[in-house]
């Protein structure tokens, strides 16, 4: 049995009984497909912005990350290193060498500052594995805008 809030309104029988009448069910069937439509759409954002900000990467593990770094003349050189978007961060020892641990998984962007000027790498890390860049030159050019002492 209808509900009376349910009911048809009588303006649909001015000209006698029509051959279908509206289903109230309908109406209830079109707001369940705009909330299902609001939560998937909810949920692809959240995830996006999981993965945007890099949570999903620190949730699903961590790896290392290993290289060398040279300046123009192959001397190496004592840079800092940074993690893009993370607080990950360490600094090159005498031979230039650098470890960094605990960097999540994914492709991951290292920034390494000497002598206030800064390069970039890109490097893919594996859970549970490190990654070795090998060896990062600072090219001539770097030197060349006079910011190096």
């Amino acid at each position: 049995m209808m509900g009376f809030e349910e009911s048809p309104p009588l303006d649909l029988y001015k000209e006698g009984l029509p051959d279908k009448l509206p289903d109230p069910r309908r109406r209830r069937m079109l707001v369940w497909a705009v909330i299902l439509i609001l939560l998937i759409a909810s949920a692809v954002l959240g995830y996006l912005k999981l993965v945007n900000d890099g949570t999903i990467a620190r949730l699903t593990g961590t790896g290392a990350v290993t290289g060398y770094v040279f300046d123009d003349t192959g001397a190496p050189v004592r840079a800092e290193v940074f993690v893009f978007r993370t607080n990950i961060a360490g600094q090159t020892n005498a031979e230039g060498y650098f470890e960094l641990t605990g960097v999540p998984v994914g492709e991951q962007i290292l920034v390494f500052a000497y002598r206030n000027i800064g390069r970039e790498s890109t490097a893919t890390v594996f859970k549970g594995q490190t990654t070795d860049l090998g060896q990062l030159h600072f090219q001539p050019e770097d030197f060349s805008n006079g910011w190096s002492q």
